[in-house]
């Protein structure tokens, strides 16, 4: 199939985990809220065009392992080097083969950097997001947002999400599916001074997926991202 440019990306944004991090009389604790919300963008004059790209970020209830979900749950009493249970999942919800990018957005990157400190790096950021698999993706990098104070870790993925054209219809077939990580891990380096700088606002972790078609545009996600010039 022939695609002209104005139909080769879509985007889909996810997943906003909210730690609030407060101090108590002995120990400090955070709370944690997630929201999940999908953004379906086609630039196309076609009345279906979120039916031949589209992509979804989602997450399952570990009661119906099967079913997507929204999730918006709040943890509470949260300590260093604590793990929690979040698992972004990314589906090609359209018709046509697409190329994966994810990209993580972390709020606060001075605070991160103070409690990292020598070890502010791509490793120890990753080892944040516990079940990421490395051989899963490709051309990770990790940016300091300086204007926004975010930290901003982008990953390509390494093979090509099915569409869902087997009966060239949208609606039938199945989504392909990917897992981002597993569970978010608060570092063991962050103490009671750590948690305060924080402020009442505490912080955020965003997941974004982008999608682009695999024609005409490379031979990897990397190049088809490039070809396209898609922002972030």
């Amino acid at each position: 199939m022939k695609m002209n440019k104005k139909k080769v990306f879509v985007t889909a944004l996810a997943v906003c985990l909210v730690a609030i991090l407060s101090m108590g009389s002995l120990a400090w604790f955070n709370a944690q809220e997630s929201v999940e919300n999908k953004f379906y963008v086609a630039d196309s004059d076609n009345d279906t065009a979120d039916e031949i790209f589209s992509v979804d970020v989602y997450e399952y209830t570990e009661d119906s392992p099967t079913q997507k979900v929204t999730l918006n749950e709040t943890y509470y009493e949260v300590a260093p080097n604590d793990t929690l249970k979040k698992e972004p999942h990314i589906a090609n919800t359209g018709l046509y083969d697409q190329y994966i990018r994810a990209i993580i957005t972390i709020s606060d990157a001075t605070n991160w950097q103070a409690i990292l400190e020598d070890d502010f790096n791509d490793n120890t950021l990753l080892a944040c997001f516990d079940g990421f698999d490395m051989n899963k993706w490709h051309n990770i990098s990790t940016e300091v947002i300086t204007a926004t104070n975010e930290i901003r870790i982008i990953m390509y993925y390494n093979d090509i999400l099915d569409g869902s054209d087997t009966a060239n219809d949208a609606t039938s077939g199945t989504d392909s599916d990917i897992y981002i990580f597993k569970n978010v891990k608060i570092p063991s380096a962050m103490d009671q001074a750590d948690a305060a700088n924080f402020g009442t606002d505490g912080f955020s972790i965003i997941v974004k997926a982008q999608a682009v078609q695999t024609e005409n545009v490379g031979n990897t996600a990397y190049e088809a991202f490039q070809t396209v010039g898609m922002a972030y």
